[in-house]
């Protein structure tokens, strides 16, 4: 597929608004699909990816669901219950035999989580334009509480069979290492567009068109450390505040032109937060404006090690979210296969 900026290329940046409404949105240039930037996996792409998978080491890069380890923003930890539901239940197999009954102990379990809770897909019903308020397509906020969005909502992905493409890793911190730059905090320091193009170059990757975007910043060892700090008795240190890439409309321009379906991080936003100008967010701009998901919170150490060991960092990425009709988020059950 041709990345020549014309009016006719679905990678041309010239379908992209300048409503002030709704800055850099592809519709409604381009009619809103509930795929959204997805809708660039062809077959063909698909199988092409699908060469990625070499030695066959499959790595799951989401934390567990219950229990969450990473609560932010105040968002409730998960429930799980279990419940007995036997044909027959009796308290015991004695009591089973002296009743004439089978013995046979049955469960079911009952999961209550917030899908924003622990690792996530950001959907496009998930952030909103400042001041506009709208979303994916110009839907409002009334329309996603009634949930009257039509086909659009996570559900739309797994119905496609979900997400499966090449992934390419960018790992920050092992890049500035073996250029001589500083190390990089996960919790404050910022990192410029043009670092992503030259650590893209470090790791001798070009990305492609139906391509997932995956940056390690180190957030993860953070929260381990912290996990540890809070189980000593110490206030954890995850506050809302941490690192990311800046937003620009050059980021998401370079975004859109090169075909990039989704973007992922191990932070919990991809950008910096919180955002010095919530004017200029990559949120809005990718969720409601380019229907370009947004991983959060993905497990990438594993992963990052042993790329570095093999040294190449693409591989065949899978996801497929929870079938949630109008769903605005869901753990994206990823796995990376080498």
């Amino acid at each position: 597929m041709s990345t020549e900026d014309t009016s006719t290329s679905p990678l041309s940046i010239s379908h992209l608004s300048t409503s002030p409404d709704h800055p850099l949105s592809s519709w409604p240039s381009i009619p809103p699909s509930p795929r959204g930037r997805s809708v660039l996996l062809t077959p063909s792409i698909v199988s092409s990816a699908s060469e990625n998978i070499i030695t066959g080491q499959r790595f799951a890069l989401d934390w567990p669901v219950y229990p969450s380890v990473i609560p932010l923003y105040g968002r409730m930890k998960a429930e799980h219950t279990v419940k007995r539901v036997d044909p027959r239940p009796s308290k015991s197999k004695d009591e089973a035999e002296e009743k004439g009954e089978i013995w046979q102990p049955c469960f079911d379990d009952f999961v209550h989580i917030n899908t924003q809770g622990t690792t996530q897909w950001d959907y496009f019903l998930h952030f909103s334009y400042p001041h506009s308020g709208l979303f994916y397509g110009g839907l409002t906020a009334q329309e996603i509480l009634d949930e009257k969005t039509g086909e659009i909502g996570v559900a739309a992905i797994a119905k496609a069979g979900g997400i499966q493409t090449r992934g390419i890793l960018v790992d920050l911190p092992l890049f500035l290492s073996e250029t001589g730059q500083e190390p990089h905090d996960p919790l404050k320091d910022r990192v410029e567009f043009t670092t992503l193009l030259s650590a893209l170059e470090h790791f001798k990757l070009d990305p492609q068109v139906g391509d997932v975007l995956l940056l390690r910043l180190g957030f993860e060892d953070a929260i381990l450390q912290d996990i540890e700090r809070v189980a000593a008795g110490h206030e954890t240190r995850l506050k809302g505040k941490w690192s990311g890439m800046i937003a620009s409309h050059q980021l998401a321009k370079w975004i859109w032109s090169k075909g990039i379906i989704a973007v992922a991080t191990d932070n919990p936003t991809f950008e910096e937060w919180p955002a010095p100008d919530r004017n200029m967010s990559m949120h809005p701009i990718l969720l409601s404006g380019m229907g370009i998901m947004i991983g959060e919170l993905l497990r990438l150490k594993s992963l990052a090690e042993e790329c570095k060991k093999q040294d190449r960092w693409s591989f065949w990425f899978t996801s497929c979210p929870l079938m949630i009709e109008h769903g605005v988020a869901s753990p994206p059950n990823a796995v990376a296969i080498l």
